[in-house]
């Protein structure tokens, strides 16, 4: 998951919004800095056209006013206008090249746009210039993965972790990278160091955030791979116990318990399984599936 990009620049109070365009006249004196006010209004009212405008106002009259051209990005952004996001925080670093904010929006809006070398090149830029940024070396090995370079994705999420171990995204997919490789590993005794790997991130992640239901989902598939099944329950438990709704969880939860022939508590997360999903459109299938477990475990019950 790619980070959010940074909010707008502010530039002091801002005045109220004008209810209708000035006439030229008006518009030739007013000032750079009052059309920078003037559009964080709008944005702020998301009112992005009329933000836009403002801005685009704003650097006619002052065309290195580079938190300007930024804040233009971030309304072109608002209205999925990928490229015109690019050139504004283009023109942002070419007047500042250690403009960091911009440059690491700059790295989402080519990822964005599809254009994912261009991207991995500035995330590289922003870690230039700031050494910290961690975000962008997640980000870095996301993109990474997703262009298939795994090991290029362990090197940058490690990078992250090394300046900032504290961060549960990084070790979470950190953890998703080694499974991946994991899947693709030939010998067994790679393989296995691979999964080994992947659920020491996980556990990584869940300890840095006990609430990360994702780093428990993901810790529990972990665990089912080496033949942990209480661990792999109770990470289970762990994930629904951060998040209640969440639906896979419950699912495999109920297959858990079935595996530990513990009908009693099966039939309980079919139940709650059924009760969260069946109004969702992408687990009906698995809802046909979890209804068919539920009344077999409660007819075997009955006979019992």
């Amino acid at each position: 998951m790619t980070a959010a990009v940074f909010a707008l620049v502010g530039f002091g109070a801002t005045p109220a919004l004008a209810q209708a365009k000035p006439d030229k006249k008006a518009q030739d004196a007013t000032s750079a800095e009052d059309y920078f006010k003037l559009g964080n209004e709008y944005f702020n009212a998301k009112l992005y056209d009329n933000a836009v405008e403002a801005y685009e106002k704003c650097v006619e009259k002052k065309k290195d006013y580079k938190e300007a051209w930024y804040n233009l990005g971030i309304a072109y952004a608002k209205l999925r206008k990928f490229k015109r996001e690019i050139s504004a925080y283009l023109k942002a670093v070419e007047l500042d090249p250690r403009y960091a904010k911009a440059l690491y929006n700059l790295a989402v809006a080519y990822e964005d746009n599809g254009q994912f070398e261009d991207a991995l090149d500035t995330y590289k830029r922003v870690v230039e210039v700031t050494p910290t940024a961690v975000d962008a070396l997640v980000n870095m090995g996301i993109l990474r993965a997703r262009l298939g370079d795994l090991k290029g994705a362990v090197a940058a999420y490690k990078k992250a972790i090394a300046k900032d171990a504290n961060m549960p995204d990084a070790w979470f997919n950190l953890g998703i990278a080694y499974a991946r490789l994991a899947d693709k590993a030939k010998d067994a005794a790679a393989k296995n160091k691979l999964i080994a790997d992947e659920k020491a991130a996980y556990e990584q992640a869940v300890q840095k955030n006990p609430k990360y239901y994702k780093g428990w989902y993901n810790l529990a598939i972990a665990y089912n791979k080496v033949g942990k099944l209480d661990k792999e329950i109770d990470a289970y438990e762990k994930a629904i116990g951060a998040r209640a709704d969440y639906p896979q969880a419950l699912y495999n939860l109920a297959y858990a318990y079935e595996e530990k022939k513990d009908s009693a508590k099966a039939i309980e997360a079919w139940r709650k399984y059924v009760k969260v999903a069946e109004a969702l459109p992408t687990e009906q299938q698995f809802v046909a599936t979890a209804r068919e477990e539920l009344k077999r475990l409660i007819d075997a019950k009955a006979g019992n």
